[in-house]
């Protein structure tokens, strides 16, 4: 009777340790987490935006897009900048451009003493926001490879988290339709 209770008592330890194992090694691996919500795609209109060197890059790249509006007086749009910036630098299947209405001046002051970076644009007249819908920010947009609105991530999201990024790799090897 003694052999039958120790064995017995020690199954819920043995299954309590196999559920941590697995606990753990879930935790482990990044899954690819679309933090995004399908929306009603929207071909993008031919709005002119402006790059500090004067460029008016396109939204038809050939690649995804992530396009992410932005404020510098937004606290949240200041506290997730650095990571998306981490990702415009790192990420090679998607292109990102933040985008704000703001003067460059405030720009300039946003981001000295160095210069603004090279995936920040602006908007001038606000535009591109306004056809999208842009309400409160920050905002972001999937943009696909033929110029068409697919997906939105309201609010602020941690770019530089495990699941996020493994769901922006996996954007190379999942097809945007067009």
């Amino acid at each position: 009777m003694m052999i039958r209770r120790n064995v017995l008592a020690g199954r819920p330890l043995i299954g309590g340790l196999a559920l941590l194992s697995l606990a753990l090694a879930c935790e482990a691996t990044s899954v690819a987490h679309d933090p995004s919500n399908a929306i009603t795609p929207l071909r993008l209109p031919p709005v002119e935006l402006e790059t500090t060197g004067g460029q008016r890059p396109s939204h038809d790249l050939g690649q995804p897009t992530i396009l992410h509006f932005w404020a510098t007086w937004c606290a949240a749009c200041r506290h997730e900048l650095p990571g998306l910036g981490r990702l415009a630098q790192e990420a090679q299947n998607v292109r990102v451009m933040a985008v704000s209405d703001e003067p460059w001046s405030a720009l300039e002051a946003h981001f000295a003493p160095g210069p603004v970076p090279p995936w920040i644009a602006r908007d001038p007249a606000g535009e591109l926001a306004r056809r999208l819908g842009v309400g409160s920010l920050p905002d972001t947009y999937l943009i696909d490879t033929g110029g068409v609105a697919r997906r939105r991530m309201a609010g602020s999201i941690d770019w530089t988290s495990p699941p996020t990024r493994a769901w922006i790799d996996s954007l190379s090897s999942r097809s945007l339709v067009r």
